[in-house]
């Protein structure tokens, strides 16, 4: 890459420069560029102010003239076009005795500053941070995130140049960085790349510090937890796990920052990987007080997984990717769903949960895909592309959840591994082997390079099994390759009356929360908000009182319902429609073979 851009337009018709000459010059001014140095200082006045002053200087610029700066368009790991500079304003550009440099926008993300041969610029912006979300910067009273994306102005054609950070902060907020600090106080960057891979935490934090095979691992908090040395042991066990499964650890240090979500009494977890942590946005504030929570665990697991399977094993795609626009890849199912399937696996192997609970966890997954039409004509190669279509992050807005079905394709993977060798190697062995053929300074792999190592590791061609469940749309034979590995799997239809809305209990009582246009519910005078008070006459206090009463009722029989809208009652009337959905159990088989019990242990342990 280069700043340099030769323009042979600009030379007198005719005229030919000699090509070692133009070697010479190319090489002198990306020598100039390999020199640069960019710094980054990071301020936030006070607590509780919602905006961040950026101070970005370049130095050791020769020969330039003009000076592109780009903000992302989107998070890494978040794949959706989040259009971070619309959060940016007040950009200007200086040298660096003060002398203002002319800046002109050349996109909506990209300003190109004219350097008039300056050695060294000064950029200073500001950014609104009030989106708290593990892809996006938000800053409140006592503590806030900063994402590197949605922060740093970056070089189009210098993404690799070495990077500074450095902050100035209110009195008694501290900052929390998985990056080197050097005697000066500031981090260090190996790259903007690198940069943009660290989370920030700024304000008044705690952390644990401990180490798991030598490696140091950091839980930072808003506030003590209840339980530190639960907490731990929870982190140690899923850690050593994966140490184990993955043939040793990828990190040399690693921070799992853990940020509660301001007014959200609903329990709620979001996760986004980087290389050396993660940056968890949780609620209620309270559920980090016991590390056993499932929720806690789940979402811990998989963004620790990530650590190898997405930062370090990656799709071709992502070896070289653009920030300005959307990054396609057909493997995130691989990346994301293989990646659920080995976070569960993982909680379970740690002892952390039960075998029951990973039993639920394929159930839930079983379930989702049963009963949903998408899973007939998209594939889960599709699914991968078309995620950034929704233009959110939101999974219920896809039409298939790569996530969910990729679960059940990797756990199907790997049974099909264990079934074909005696159980004598599995998914675990094709990560392996992915992670040695595609280090994560090398280009990564491609879907033929997935097919083929799986097929060397279970000694036998498995095209098939992609070509019809992540190219095609085959039905899962779910049912078949549980057997194999020692566990039933029962469907059954199960028909209930559906009005068309989703309640919420609130303090006032049953809110209906939102209404289907296209149900009973929408035909009928009912609006999202409304205060579900009686139906057929009945009162109703709680979800156990509708559902006791909608057990007495008939399919598409009249059925008043009395609602209080703007604290005065309305009433309307809806028949409701029998719908009909298939309920999926999963278990251990009782009597299972040898063969299969030492499958089914492997996987999920008695």
């Amino acid at each position: 890459m280069s700043l340099f851009r030769f323009r042979p337009r600009l030379l007198p018709q005719g005229f030919l420069l000699p090509q070692g000459f133009l070697l010479w010059v190319l090489a002198l001014t990306w020598t100039a560029l390999a020199q640069s140095t960019v710094a980054y200082r990071v301020t936030v006045a006070a607590p509780g102010d919602t905006e961040a002053d950026i101070e970005m200087t370049i130095r050791d610029l020769d020969r330039r003239q003009t000076l592109d700066v780009a903000l992302p368009a989107w998070t890494p790991g978040s794949y959706e076009i989040l259009n971070h500079a619309k959060n940016l304003f007040d950009l200007k550009a200086q040298t660096p005795d003060g002398k203002p440099l002319p800046v002109q926008r050349r996109d909506k993300q990209t300003w190109r500053i004219a350097c008039r041969d300056q050695s060294a610029i000064v950029i200073r912006y500001s950014l609104l941070c009030d989106r708290q979300s593990a892809d996006s910067n938000w800053l409140g009273d006592a503590y806030g995130q900063l994402v590197g994306a949605a922060t740093f102005l970056y070089l189009p054609d210098g993404r690799g140049l070495p990077a500074t950070l450095a902050f100035h902060l209110p009195p008694g907020w501290q900052t929390a960085v998985p990056l080197a600090k050097g005697p000066d106080g500031a981090y260090a960057a190996e790259s903007y790349d690198a940069l943009i891979d660290a989370p920030i935490l700024v304000g008044k934090l705690t952390r644990l510090d401990f180490s798991v095979r030598d490696k140091a691992i950091a839980i930072v908090m808003t506030r003590p937890p209840k339980d530190p040395v639960g907490l731990k042991a929870s982190v140690t066990s899923i850690v050593e796990t994966y140490a184990d499964l993955m043939g040793g650890l990828p990190f040399e240090q690693y921070m799992l920052q853990c940020l509660p979500l301001e007014e959200n009494e609903e329990e709620r977890f979001e996760g986004l990987e980087h290389a050396n942590g993660t940056l968890v946005n949780y609620a209620p504030e309270t559920l980090l007080d016991d590390p056993r929570a499932k929720s806690f665990l789940i979402v811990t697991a998989h963004e620790v997984f990530h650590a190898w399977n997405a930062k370090r094993l990656k799709p071709r795609e992502f070896a070289d990717y653009a920030l300005d626009r959307e990054l396609y890849t057909p493997q995130l199912w691989f990346v994301e769903g293989v990646t659920e399937y080995y976070a569960w696996r993982g909680l379970r192997l740690a002892g952390l949960i039960s075998a029951s609970d990973f039993d639920e966890a394929l159930r839930s997954a079983l379930t989702y895909l049963a009963n949903n039409p998408a899973a007939k004509s998209v594939s889960l190669a599709d699914a991968s592309l078309a995620t950034w279509l929704t233009g959110t992050s939101n999974l219920e807005d896809l039409p298939l959840d790569y996530y969910r079905k990729g679960f059940l394709v990797g756990l199907l993977l790997d049974i099909e591994l264990r079934a074909r060798t005696s159980n004598a190697r599995g998914l675990d062995d094709l990560m392996r082997r992915l992670l040695r053929d595609f280090p994560a300074d090398r280009p990564g792999y491609r879907a033929e390079d997935l097919v083929k190592a799986a097929s060397d590791i279970a000694e036998s061609d498995l095209s098939p099994f992609f070509q019809r469940f992540v190219e095609g749309t085959d039905e899962l034979p779910a049912e078949e390759a549980l057997a194999r590995a020692g566990l039933a799997m029962l469907v059954e239809p199960l028909t209930e009356l559906d009005f068309g809305f989703e309640l919420e209990a609130t303090p006032a009582g049953l809110e209906i929360a939102e209404i289907d246009p296209d149900s009973p519910a929408g035909a009928a005078d009912l609006a999202e908000g409304d205060l579900l008070r009686a139906v057929a006459g009945k009162p109703v206090r709680s979800e156990a009182d509708f559902e006791a009463i909608l057990a007495t009722l008939r399919p598409n029989a009249p059925v008043k319902l009395t609602v209080l809208r703007d604290q005065r009652p309305v009433t309307a009337t809806v028949r409701p429609e029998a719908v009909t959905t298939l309920d999926v159990a999963v278990g251990p088989l009782p009597n299972p073979t040898p063969a299969q019990k030492a499958i089914r242990v492997a996987l999920r342990g008695e």
